[in-house]
């Protein structure tokens, strides 16, 4: 079961362009009957992993904006720790709740792009699709953290986000994607497939960087890591071979709707045990 799970994780991180990860929690907690903490642990591995399979897909198209990435990392990896420390102080129920309220934002704003913007969804991590990219609207501008043309108050802001990814993965166990690529589009103005490229590295990262603090605290059993890792790498395979053919708003909006009730089933799970 637990490399079942291993693969949905990998399997959904890679045909979407950002929120898969949010599942992650909900399928440890109902198919494996973990904690909320321990399944927000655990699976950073998964999504570590997959999410470093889906960097070596994108190293030949070069679409990896690696200055951007690298602030994300940083600052997002030296938050990490402060999300751990908060969960470590939130009872289930409390962490179940807020989870969940994150949930209904990310679902929210899945189905709005699939509608509004629904040639975004081409762009998924398990594949380059070789496609003229969607740029936003830029607020700062692609170079605003190069040396050259350094602008204060646009890095600010990165790393605002940087800091909130961070705290996100370390609090629920989610690659935060879903805040990374709307900052990489709108203040940055990057081409919608560069900044999925992107943030997948970021992802790796910031993720890698929470297992390793949730790991020194709790006990695990390797085998349990290594099925759940392995499960990860097959399913953002699987997504390769899948996203040529099935990526796209339809499947996104499916994607916002099964995140929706399994949070749902979750929560009305932990009622009923309660």
């Amino acid at each position: 079961m637990i490399l079942f799970v291993g693969v949905v994780i990998g399997l959904v991180l890679g045909l979407t362009g950002a929120g898969g990860s949010i599942f992650a929690v909900p399928l440890l907690v109902l198919l494996l009957d973990f904690p909320v903490q321990m399944a927000a642990g655990l699976s950073l591995s998964a999504v570590c992993i997959s999410a470093l399979v889906g960097v070596l897909f994108r190293l030949r198209s070069r679409q990896i904006e690696w200055l951007p990435a690298l602030v994300f990392a940083v600052i997002g990896s030296a938050a990490v720790p402060f999300g751990g420390a908060i969960s470590q102080h939130l009872n289930d129920l409390l962490l179940l709740c807020s989870f969940s309220v994150l949930v209904c934002i990310i679902a929210i704003r899945m189905w709005r792009q699939a509608s509004l913007v629904p040639e975004a969804t081409a762009s998924v991590r398990a594949h380059a699709p070789k496609l003229a990219g969607l740029g936003g609207h830029a607020v700062c501008g692609s170079d605003a953290l190069s040396l050259k043309n350094f602008r204060f108050a646009c890095f600010l802001r990165v790393a605002l986000a940087a800091g909130l990814t961070g705290i996100l993965s370390g609090l629920y166990g989610v690659g935060g994607g879903f805040v990374i690529v709307p900052v990489l589009v709108s203040l940055l103005g990057m081409d919608i497939h560069k900044a999925v490229a992107t943030s997948l590295l970021v992802i790796a990262v910031v993720s890698g960087v929470g297992f390793a603090s949730f790991a020194t605290r709790t006990s695990l059993d390797p085998n349990l890591l290594g099925l759940l890792a392995l499960g990860g790498v097959l399913g953002m395979m699987l997504g390769l071979l899948l996203s040529r053919a099935i990526a796209g708003p339809v499947l996104q909006k499916i994607f916002a709707v099964m995140m929706l009730l399994l949070t749902l089933v979750m929560l009305l799970s932990h009622f009923i045990i309660s």
